[in-house]
């Protein structure tokens, strides 16, 4: 089996903490805010934990400062902080009692919320999404208590009637209350609907929510500390970095010892369904599990090919979607014809254009086509 397919984390190795590394220059980390609304101005003095931007909508998490700094720049898409002073922000209430309250304290503290549903059946996913992204190894091995203490706090708001873990077979992670199931690690088991799959025996079922460990972890931590999380853990290439939200993906690839070239490519993720970022200054986000890189080479890793009409997307597909289809009505920007070839079931795994005989890129076709349809009211299948 090609290695890029396999699910078995890593062994533990040292966890480098961004802090005690050596730096040229103070810390700056750009933080991605597009969608929301902006409580600060350029030039303003912010506390670390201090919230930054809201959802008008009350849908999308809230994103706070993981340092204390000021603001050097601030667009539409982003905000630009460098590290000054040791301010502190105030401590969050979590005083809710009511299930709504509750979510919306979490959504308020930075935690994505959409989906999560009442007498739910919740799912913790412990299986790495993709080659590389294990990170949490350490954090359920190190930090059982604090994920058992995010698990408390959700079973309260949602009311599961039935709780479980998924973990990779022969790892033996557990979490108080929760039955466990062995998954066989081979990708694309570890994504959302594989795990629903092979947890419940049903295909996206409407009644289940499935959150991974390093988002419980990330509740456990901010219901204890009542405090945003700041730094999380991410893994860059084989290297385990503690760092503050926000830091560029050219300091974390520089201190993992990658050395980049023009045509190289970093990816937020996996190597399989990761996306590209267009700069080195380009922040992770607190969801962010993975840097990977992919070097390039004479040969291009996509190219703007006819598709050749073999098939092979269409045999790979663990959705058993049509991926040939889709991406040529997306090619051409004819996207609403893509509804008639389900383009919501898809899971962007990338395992079509893995595969693609003719290097087409599918997964970004699929993406493209899934962005200009989120504005039409006819996809309400995209926006859940």
């Amino acid at each position: 089996m090609n290695p890029i397919f396999s699910l078995t984390p890593s062994e533990r190795g040292p966890v480098l903490r961004i802090r005690e590394q050596e730096l040229s220059s103070a810390l700056t980390i750009s933080l991605e805010i597009t969608g929301l609304k902006t409580l600060v101005s350029k030039g303003e003095l912010v506390a670390k934990g201090q919230q930054l931007c809201v959802d008008p909508g009350n849908k999308l998490p809230s994103v706070h400062s993981s340092i204390s700094g000021k603001v050097l720049d601030l667009k539409n898409d982003f905000i630009l902080i460098e590290e000054e002073g040791d301010r502190l922000a105030e401590p969050l209430p979590f005083n809710s009692s009511d299930s709504v309250s509750m979510l919306s304290d979490l959504r308020d503290a930075g935690i994505d919320v959409r989906g999560f549903k009442q007498g739910c059946t919740l799912i913790i996913n412990a299986v790495p999404k993709e080659f590389g992204i294990d990170g949490h190894r350490f954090l359920i091995e190190e930090f059982n208590h604090v994920m058992s203490e995010g698990l408390d706090y959700l079973k309260k708001a949602l009311s599961p009637i039935a709780s479980a873990i998924a973990v990779p077979r022969g790892m033996a992670w557990t979490l108080p209350g929760c039955t466990g199931h062995e998954i066989d690690p081979v990708y694309p088991a570890g994504l959302p609907p594989m795990v629903v799959k092979s947890v419940t025996g049903k295909e996206l079922p409407p009644d289940v929510c499935v959150i991974d460990a390093a988002t419980l972890y990330r509740i456990g931590r901010t219901v204890h500390s009542k405090q945003p999380v700041t730094e999380i853990m991410v893994k860059v290439g084989s290297t385990l970095f503690q760092t503050p939200v926000g830091t560029t993906v050219g300091l974390l690839t520089r201190k993992a010892g990658f050395s980049l070239s023009d045509g190289d490519r970093v990816l937020l993720g996996g190597p399989l369904s990761g996306r590209a970022v267009y700069s080195l200054n380009h922040g992770i986000s607190a969801s962010t599990q993975a840097v990977t890189v992919v070097y390039g080479g004479d040969d291009p890793v996509a190219k703007d090919s006819p598709c050749v009409g073999c098939g092979e997307c269409v045999m790979k597909c663990p959705a058993r979607l049509m991926p040939n289809m889709i991406s040529r009505h997306a090619e051409f920007g004819l996207f609403e014809n893509t509804l008639n070839y389900f383009i919501a079931s898809c899971f962007e795994c990338g395992l079509c254009a893995y595969w693609c005989t003719a290097q087409r890129p599918l997964l970004q076709y699929i993406r493209l086509a899934k962005k200009e349809l989120l504005d039409k009211p006819i996809l309400e299948d995209l926006r859940k």
